[in-house]
């Protein structure tokens, strides 16, 4: 069986010829192309701003990764061990970043601020797994008007209510439906997941369980990036001390509900943190997007009603059980409720995770708890990144506002997932904007013509440096964003538009207007 055929085969929806599907995999996931047994050299974002250029000029293009997850003490290595390792160092570093809490109450980071919770003993000791306990006793139709009571978003950027996504998925038809745990957390500048998925992985088993019980599923997958091999391997011996804990399998927790759960590794490729393109990957094809509708809670996993949840967002639904959707609506805002793990890199004075409730200024984050300055004696700050790559690039002009989806929404910031990358004066945004373009164009899933060919123009003109490279740049990035397919490419001119019209003083500003 395939590594992207978790439960049956994709031969049995007529996806064709089982070679030509593995040549299509070939040609579309990098990790198909990289030699076995080597470290493998960070490019994300962090790592290039921190001094990682020289390392990754060095690895190709074959032995990179666009993030390790350890953006707090980047640049970092990637070992053949799974170990991560600065350059030039076979030393591991210790795998838990800095975690604190701006909250009146911790939810995702109630357990990893007090250390390292993968063993069942540990986690039962810290109450995991007694929502589950508690909701197989009633029926799933209350817990799915709890988690509508409470409001809860999904944490993966889209900010789509949790609850509606379940219902959905609940009321649709089918003999079988699936339940998957996206912890193909891409966004170069985030990596909460990573932590939840190494220290936690009791909590996301949970709230995955919770979801299937909620919507009737039997079947779980945990999808987990390539990158993250550390993860894989925590939730794999969680999911095999669940099962004889009897909190998974034949008898959940005693009761007639039914769930088996698997680990999916990843191949590398970004876009499969979308659902859509994660889902075709487990169905052993290409990680392309699809239109939308039919959504996946209607028709995702083998045409089966499918939902997706990121781990953070999966994390949250246990609290809401064992302390109730009222206490969940006391935190945050009246459009976003409860609280967001936001990650600080590695330019920062006091990287790692902070969990916010939502409403908290941006500029306190910045300033007040991630240290203000950079993190160097004497850095000042020229912009900060928010959501990775395709997220959006703030000047301090704009940090005067709430972190919560309707303030940032009608300013057309992009929370993502929550990655916070800091910019200081001197960085080359030129540069940063090739970094960008480039990773766009690797990682784009190639099946519309915008953004496959886009992308790959963009960065070309973009390297060029003439005045009417520059002046053609900014009508094709709008082009991109107007024609593609999916939010990849809609996304990519916003944070490299604010690069060249704000940040890069190379840039034909004149000519490009023209």
């Amino acid at each position: 069986m395939h590594r992207h055929e978790p439960v049956d085969s994709a031969d049995r929806r007529g996806l064709g010829d089982g070679k030509v599907r593995a040549r299509a995999r070939d040609s579309f996931f990098a990790d198909r192309h990289a030699p076995a047994g080597v470290p493998r050299v960070c490019h994300g974002t962090s790592c290039l701003l921190m001094g990682g250029r020289k390392e990754r000029d060095a690895a190709g293009a074959d032995r990179a990764i666009y993030c390790a997850g350890y953006c707090d003490r980047s640049p970092v290595v990637l070992r053949p061990d799974g170990s991560v390792t600065k350059p030039g160092s076979v030393a591991p570093l210790a795998p838990f970043p800095e975690i604190r809490t701006l909250s009146r109450r911790a939810i995702v980071s109630e357990r990893i601020t007090h250390g390292d919770h993968h063993e069942l003993a540990r986690a039962r000791a810290a109450g995991v797994w007694e929502a589950l306990e508690t909701a197989v006793r009633g029926e799933p139709a209350t817990l799915l008007r709890a988690l509508e009571a409470s409001g809860e978003r999904g944490r993966g950027g889209a900010g789509f209510p949790t609850g509606a996504k379940w219902r959905h998925a609940a009321s649709a038809p089918g003999p079988e439906k699936y339940v998957i745990a996206n912890g193909d957390e891409g966004d170069p500048g985030s990596f909460i997941d990573r932590v939840l998925l190494e220290s936690d992985p009791h909590a996301v088993l949970e709230g995955l369980a919770l979801c299937a019980f909620a919507i009737g599923a039997r079947h779980g997958i945990v999808y987990v990036r390539s990158e993250y091999p550390r993860a894989a391997e925590r939730v794999e011996r969680a999911i095999i001390e669940a099962r004889a804990a009897g909190l998974l399998g034949a008898s959940v927790a005693g009761s007639d509900f039914a769930l088996e759960v698997r680990v999916v590794r990843g191949e590398g490729s970004y876009v499969c943190g979308e659902e859509t393109a994660l889902i075709a990957a487990l169905e052993g094809r290409r990680g392309e997007v699809r239109v939308r509708p039919p959504y996946p809670t209607s028709q995702g996993l083998f045409g089966a009603p499918t939902v997706v949840n990121n781990a953070e967002t999966l994390v949250n639904a246990p609290w809401i059980v064992r302390h109730g959707p009222a206490a969940y609506r006391a935190l945050g805002t009246k459009a976003s409720r409860g609280t967001k793990a936001i990650c600080l890199n590695a330019g920062f004075a006091r990287p790692g995770i902070i969990e916010v409730e939502f409403g908290v200024s941006l500029r306190e984050l910045i300033e007040g708890e991630a240290g203000g300055h950079g993190a160097r004696a004497g850095d000042s700050l020229a912009a900060v990144a928010l959501g990775g790559p395709m997220g959006s690039i703030l000047l301090p002009d704009e940090w005067d506002v709430p972190v919560c989806y309707e303030a940032l929404g009608a300013r057309q910031i992009d929370l993502g997932h929550g990655g916070l990358v800091a910019l200081p004066v001197g960085t080359d945004f030129r540069a940063l904007a090739l970094d960008w373009l480039a990773f766009m164009a690797d990682e784009s899933c190639g099946k519309c013509v915008p953004c496959r060919v886009g992308s790959r123009s963009a960065h070309a003109l973009a390297g060029a440096r003439t005045r009417d490279s520059d002046a053609a740049l900014l009508p094709l990035l709008d082009l991109v964003s107007a024609a593609s397919l999916c939010a990849f490419g809609q996304s990519i001119p916003g944070p490299v538009r604010t690069i060249l019209t704000r940040l890069d003083p190379s840039f034909a500003r004149d000519e490009a207007r023209s």
